[in-house]
């Protein structure tokens, strides 16, 4: 908006004529025209009479009209004030948005590194299983019985080979622990309902992330917003 058009539209407002205007500023009508039209600008005598008749207030006429149109107003001594101050408080914050993206850039910088602190380590995992309990007497393969097929010659054998299998079957009670302990290809444990072996059942490696990685996640938004903070920075300028 032009330094005319805003002073049209406040004429506007107070539902004043260009010749009632032009009567409670002191100036002549032709002279109003001019400046509601753009062909001239006012001295820093008439402005002052255009402020005290049409109730100008010097900040929100400046966020009305464009910057151009206020330079255009330089020579007047309220204007000139106004641009002075207007520009050491963006100067002020764009410094504040500055130490705001340093302060970010830095905070950024040690979530990075330390993120990079972490290494990352590996470990073995021993799966261990035991098929069920075993009695005072009973040896550690007393359940391998059940995955076993011997064929017996005679068939008395094969009963009680049989009878056995289904006997043990009904004791199954498996229990598998998983650890990183190594305690060797089997062990016993006793309970208060009997004793156990664990055979070892398999291993795996596992990666272990250190916590420290995670300071990485951080590290982007730092980063991202010091990023913004000196864009605002250079754009408040």
């Amino acid at each position: 908006m032009t330094f005319g058009e805003y002073l049209k539209r406040q004429r506007e407002t107070k539902g004043w004529t260009q010749p009632e205007a032009a009567s409670k500023a002191g100036i002549e009508q032709s002279y109003l025209s001019k400046l509601e039209t753009g062909k001239s600008y006012p001295s820093e005598e008439m402005f002052g009479r255009l402020v005290d008749a049409f109730d100008i207030e010097i900040g929100s006429m400046a966020v009305s009209v464009g910057s151009s149109e206020l330079s255009r107003l330089r020579e007047i001594g309220e204007v000139r004030s106004f641009l002075a101050e207007d520009q050491q408080r963006s100067r002020r914050a764009s410094r504040g948005w500055l130490i705001g993206a340093l302060v970010l850039l830095m905070l950024g910088g040690a979530s990075l590194g330390t993120s990079q602190m972490g290494q990352s380590t590996s470990a073995i995992e021993r799966t261990y299983k035991s098929e069920g309990l075993l009695e005072v007497d009973e040896p550690i393969e007393a359940f391998d019985i059940i995955y076993r097929d011997p064929r017996p010659a005679h068939l008395d054998d094969a009963e009680a080979f049989n009878a056995k299998q289904i006997e043990m079957l009904g004791r199954i009670d498996e229990v598998t622990l998983t650890t990183s302990e190594f305690k060797g290809s089997g062990y016993f444990e006793v309970t208060d309902e009997g004793r156990r072996f664990f055979r070892l059942r398999g291993e795996i490696t596992v990666e272990q992330v250190s916590p420290l990685r995670w300071f990485f996640v951080p590290a982007l938004a730092f980063l991202f917003g010091s990023l913004g903070c000196f864009f605002i920075s250079f754009r408040w300028r």
